[in-house]
């Protein structure tokens, strides 16, 4: 917007009538245009950004206009440890990695992948199994009635399982669809056939009992975990499913009609990773949404998508990517191999991702430990009071390590991660000081709550200002109560008083001034 302005006042002045102008007059004018210039700049970007009384994340730079000693901080959750793993002969061999956790009005539901043990100590047979809980930490796995195990030569049969006969896939609940329908499960089905593998979306009024509907709605296979879900900004289904460009990336897909086949690019070849004959694999048919770049390093794969639409504030998405880091191929021991660990990338409305922060968001355990070869994040967040509960996957092994083990030592299980209510990206002030102003913003309400750490040493103060960046009379940072300590929402105040009310629906800036503390959020309410 402001490359613009700046074009529209040289072409006006370009065409206008040639004339001497005397060095006074000539800065007076130049001044009255940068004047000019400012105003409109303060009026558009308080025309555009009206937060109301939504909550606002510092996940990139939309809320800041200035800084000064200022970083940005990506904060890794705390590992919990294992909340689920092998009990029955069905899961002997490996647990987890394309799993779904749902909170359905406080019952917490999770479906995940397992595998058997098979001949040899190698991996046998694929389940898709249920578990729920009241709290998050503990899980039951009820025995469901709708598949028996077999038996083999490591387990006696089995009546009873918490197994589904659906198959595996990632699940959704869908806010819009009537009862019979509100549960839906993404499946990628009928491997390698061309003329009939593809995703296809199946539904459940309680997620235990599916039936599948049989229009392919996308004529490749992504292989692995891929996802769809309804986006309540857009109000349309979005899916998130694996591409090949030529590593793999994350392409996304915008749907109107969940049960018809979705939109792709025609014109583009084929891409035959799989080899000649078997479904081909989608590229550059699909839209990228999460993408490696120069900044990674050769051979990196963006893995999986784990995109989360977040609940609790205004226009902010997450995606949890595994991160495939290959070794180089002279040292690789195993085809189709290398680490892998869970990075974060950031939204503001679920098109372009971006990555500001590459280290771990949840790192590897150490080499040979239960942790120490590959993490997957699963679908699905919990929210418990002031934390977020995720849920991931770790393995001892690399991607490729599995297939040379000479006995399976029940692998994976579901780990739980907690992370603050907002707290995976902040704007971090220095122990020094520093000092952080917004654009100008509308907002509705009559207090202004902030997500804080300001620690022990800590100290924040905030200055409400008009559009111009002038402190507004009785709300400047002198007038201001310290806020210290930790705090997941706490009121500002000016002399005890929390009342903005008199200037909502004006444009206004934030300023913040603090010292060692973590600014996560802010939001005007009622």
């Amino acid at each position: 917007m402001q490359s613009q302005l700046f074009t529209s006042v040289s072409r006006r002045r370009h065409h206008a009538p040639t004339r001497t102008l005397r060095p006074n007059a000539w800065i007076f004018q130049l001044a009255s245009a940068i004047a000019l210039i400012q105003i409109m700049m303060t009026a558009v970007l308080a025309a555009e950004i009206d937060v109301g009384s939504r909550k606002q994340l510092f996940i990139d730079r939309r809320f800041i206009a200035a800084s000064e000693n200022v970083t940005f901080a990506m904060n890794p959750p705390e590992k919990h440890g294992i909340v689920l793993q092998a009990e029955y002969p069905w899961e002997a061999g490996w647990i987890g990695a394309g799993d779904t956790i749902i909170d359905d009005a406080g019952q917490y539901r999770m479906w995940y992948r397992c595998m058997a043990r098979g001949k040899d100590g190698k991996l046998g047979r694929n389940s898709f199994c249920y578990a729920e809980s009241t709290d998050g930490i503990h899980w039951k796995k009820p025995m469901l009635g709708l598949t028996k195990w077999p038996g083999d030569e490591y387990s006696e049969k089995c009546d009873q399982t918490n197994c589904l006969p659906v198959g595996l896939g990632t699940v959704f609940l869908d806010p819009t669809a009537p009862a019979e329908q509100r549960y839906k499960i993404l499946k990628d089905m009928h491997w390698p056939d061309p003329e009939k593998a593809g995703l296809r979306v199946g539904v459940s009024p309680d997620g235990i009992r599916w039936t599948m509907n049989q229009t392919r709605l996308l004529p490749f296979s992504p292989d692995t975990s891929n996802q769809v879900f309804y986006d309540t900004r857009l109000l349309k289904y979005v899916a998130y499913v694996r591409t090949w460009a030529p590593l793999r990336k994350v392409g996304r897909i915008e749907i109107e009609k969940l049960f018809e086949p979705w939109p792709y690019d025609k014109t583009q070849k084929p891409n035959y990773v799989f080899g000649e004959g078997k479904i081909s694999a989608p590229s550059h048919e699909i839209q990228q949404a999460i993408v490696y770049d120069e900044l990674d390093p050769p051979e990196t794969d963006i893995y999986t998508p784990a995109v989360h639409q977040y609940a609790w504030a205004d226009d902010a998405y997450f995606a949890f990517p595994s991160v495939y880091g290959h070794f180089p191929r002279s040292s690789a021991k195993y085809g189709n191999d290398g680490l892998v660990d869970i990075q974060l990338a950031v939204s503001r409305d679920g098109v372009a991702f971006e990555r500001p922060i590459r280290l771990p968001y949840i790192p590897l355990g150490v080499r040979g430990g239960p942790e120490g070869g590959s993490l997957y994040l699963c679908l699905g967040m919990i929210r418990r009071g002031p934390e977020i509960y995720q849920y991931y996957t770790g393995f001892e092994h690399s991607h490729g390590e599995y297939v040379g083990l000479k006995e399976l030592r029940d692998m994976g299980g579901i780990r739980l991660a907690v992370q603050r209510l907002d707290g995976f990206i902040s704007a971090d002030f220095a122990y020094g000081g520093g000092t952080l102003a917004t654009p100008a913003f509308r907002f509705q309400g009559n207090r202004l709550q902030l997500n804080v750490d300001a620690s022990a040493a800590g100290v924040l103060r905030v200055e409400l200002c008009d559009a111009e960046g002038k402190p507004i009379p009785g709300f400047s940072v002198t007038d201001c109560d310290p806020i210290c300590g930790n705090n997941v929402s706490v009121d500002v105040t000016w002399h005890g008083k929390t009342d903005v009310s008199a200037h909502a629906a004006k444009p206004v800036q934030l300023r913040f001034v603090a010292r060692a503390a973590k600014l996560y959020a802010f939001q005007f309410a009622d």
